[in-house]
């Protein structure tokens, strides 16, 4: 019987911290849910978004694997341990956590999951700010730096690749733990037959040396099961 072929694609701000380890992942996966799964790089988002067309297997962050969903009908596979978070920083620590963002305008990336995110946690703590849009995380804290925000929001996984020089004059008011949704597994709907073996493959990657290495490579410790992006939809407005 001929071996089932898939293409895949990952997350861009994933990918450009470790390219060959995504690679690799979809290779074991393939390996361990007997299919074969090629890698077609996005090299950013817009790219990432063209490729959804064309792709039969997405590695997403919880707005984009809504957003093929929508798109496609893209089903869920399987969700990573690797929770999105955000930080909330500003240009002098005045006390008070986020509440220091009460009234004040503060720079973040629109459809990202990270503001959302971090406007659902002010929302919940009664903190009333607005959001002010910037291309990219960078563009963020550049702006922070330059003084054109004081206030400002940073995807947690940007945030921790930084060097110390480039967080000078930058205070961290909170690095959020609110552990509700990662990355997901999406997978194109004419491949739906196909879904009990990459969520068996995706189970077996923790106990396989090999990729338990790249799990660890990708701080990853483990896929779950999902069937349905509701929770995740549901945190979006309107």
């Amino acid at each position: 019987m001929e071996t089932p072929t898939l293409t895949a694609s990952a997350c861009p701000h994933d990918t450009a911290k470790n390219l060959p380890t995504w690679i690799e992942f979809f290779l074991v996966l393939g390996q361990l849910s007997g299919l074969e799964i090629g890698y077609a790089h996005a090299a950013d988002f817009p790219e990432f978004y063209a490729r959804f067309d064309e792709v039969d297997l997405v590695y997403a962050n919880p707005l984009d694997a809504v957003r093929i969903e929508r798109a496609r009908g893209f089903l869920p596979v399987a969700m990573s341990d690797n929770y999105d978070e955000v930080v909330f920083v500003a240009a002098e620590d005045t006390g008070g956590g986020i509440a220091a963002f009460a009234g004040q305008t503060f720079g973040a990336v629109e459809g990202q999951f990270a503001t959302l995110l971090a406007q659902t946690l002010l929302h919940e703590e009664g903190v009333s700010a607005t959001a002010r849009y910037y291309p990219s995380w960078g563009e963020v804290l550049a702006a922070l730096r330059r003084g054109e925000v004081r206030h400002a929001v940073l995807y947690k996984d940007f945030y921790a690749q930084l060097e110390e020089l480039s967080l000078e004059g930058v205070c961290t008011l909170r690095v959020s733990d609110a552990r509700r949704f990662a990355h997901l597994v999406m997978l194109a709907p004419e491949r739906a037959a196909l879904l009990p073996r990459l969520r068996e493959g995706l189970e077996a990657m923790a106990r396989h040396p090999l990729g338990r290495l790249i799990l660890d490579d990708l701080r990853i410790g483990s896929f779950r099961p999902l069937d349905t992006t509701a929770p995740i939809r549901a945190l979006q407005p309107g």
